[in-house]
């Protein structure tokens, strides 16, 4: 399927399967390169007043969810990372921001209607963090397809191993407008949580 590749800082329209790249790097660089929208750093941010009654979030992991994440971590541990775990707090996140983004038929970082970014919607669930960062998609149909497309682009790869994560949050949700399939990863680290032993190789995206 064909796919739109655009240099940071430039934003334009992309076909599907869609995706983007958002991280604050902790030792790897800036990606050069995402799939769909242009790349952003951010710094943990104060937890900002959540918006008015926002969609529960069902904790439970799915069976997508799981493949998702056994996806990652045969990524990381052949490189000698530190598997990631679920956390149930990026889980929401990752699962209300998706909703969000099915909703309005875009992947986005930042959210339209409240300015929110990913470190604030991670603050408001009460996960106190170190580092993080996100992927967003939009268009594929299956785990195996989604990370396919994460791992050849070099700013979603760098996010999946990024050795100072130790925590995901994964979402899917579909019937989205637009595209049927919306998906998120929530990458972080608990602020009273060491960095794992391990360093990012530009070789591996």
């Amino acid at each position: 399927m064909i796919r739109s590749l655009v240099a940071s800082l430039v934003l334009v329209a992309a076909f599907v399967p869609a995706g983007a790249a958002f991280a604050e790097p902790d030792d790897i660089t800036k990606p050069a390169v995402v799939l769909r929208s242009a790349d952003r750093t951010g710094n943990r941010v104060s937890t900002v007043p959540a918006p008015v009654a926002p969609p529960a979030a069902d904790p439970g992991v799915s069976s997508q969810m799981q493949a998702v994440l056994d996806l990652v971590n045969v990524q990381r541990t052949a490189r000698g990372l530190v598997a990631l775990r679920f956390s149930s707090q990026l889980n929401d996140a990752a699962l209300d921001h998706t909703r969000r983004q099915a909703a309005d038929g875009e992947v986005y970082h930042t959210d339209p209607d409240d300015g929110s970014n990913t470190g604030q919607r991670i603050s408001r669930t009460g996960y106190v963090s170190s580092t993080w960062g996100e992927n967003v998609a939009a268009g594929y149909p299956t785990a195996q397809s989604v990370m396919k497309g994460w791992m050849s682009s070099p700013g979603h790869c760098r996010n999946i191993l990024n050795p100072a994560f130790t925590e995901i949050g994964i979402a899917l949700v579909t019937g989205g407008v637009t595209y049927d399939q919306f998906w998120t990863q929530n990458f972080a680290r608990p602020a009273d949580e060491p960095r794992p032993a391990g360093n990012y190789d530009s070789a591996w995206c």
